[in-house]
């Protein structure tokens, strides 16, 4: 792991950058990060990309006695990574580029690092990326560090799953849904078309 800061104000932001191998990346993982002679542990979410930020909040109270943040940049090694399809993360930055102006229908996943049926859910949208490939786009928005878009989008509680097309919300499905209900979700929707 590497390591940069920045303050603002009193507040100081430490940068790391994390390397997963694809199946810790597709699969989650916890990880233990060394700072000031204590370890932090860090539990990496299932399906995240080269170019995620994995973000604990006043983190540096515990290692450093002052308050600030930690954020983890993942990469991912091995070419296995890139090739595959998968969930695309998207922030409040991307989101229009990613999402709005996508030529797929679009499945966005609103949900944050601690939520357990969000975890149970990674799974499930991560297999069926895989399935509808080049049909449909999956995307996912941690929503603690995207605020705008879960508040522009009415996201109340999560996961919420809401479907754009063209992008317009055309389907949503909120909570820790089987899969069968959330195929049988991304078939109306493709059916839509």
């Amino acid at each position: 792991m590497e390591e940069s800061s920045e303050e603002a104000g009193q507040a100081q932001t430490v940068r790391y950058e994390l390397s997963l191998s694809a199946l810790e990346a597709r699969q989650g993982t916890k990880k233990l990060l060394p700072r000031k002679g204590k370890s932090l542990e860090v539990s990496i979410p299932a399906g995240v990309r080269s170019g995620s930020t994995v973000k604990l909040r006043n983190a540096l109270q515990s290692t450093d006695d002052r308050p600030g943040d930690i954020l983890i940049e993942i990469r991912v090694t091995g070419a296995q990574e890139e090739s595959l399809p998968g969930v695309v993360e998207v922030t409040d930055q991307s989101f229009e580029e990613q999402v709005v102006k996508s030529g797929l229908p679009v499945l966005v996943d609103f949900w944050a690092p601690w939520c357990g049926p969000c975890r149970m859910i990674a799974p499930i949208t991560e297999k069926l990326a895989q399935e509808y490939a080049g049909r449909l786009k999956f995307c996912k928005l941690n929503v603690d560090d995207n605020p705008q878009m879960a508040a522009r989008h009415q996201v109340m509680s999560i996961p919420q799953i809401l479907f754009f097309r063209n992008g317009t919300v055309v389907e949503q499905s909120t909570g820790a849904v089987p899969e069968s209900a959330l195929r049988a979700a991304v078939e109306s929707v493709l059916r839509q078309g």
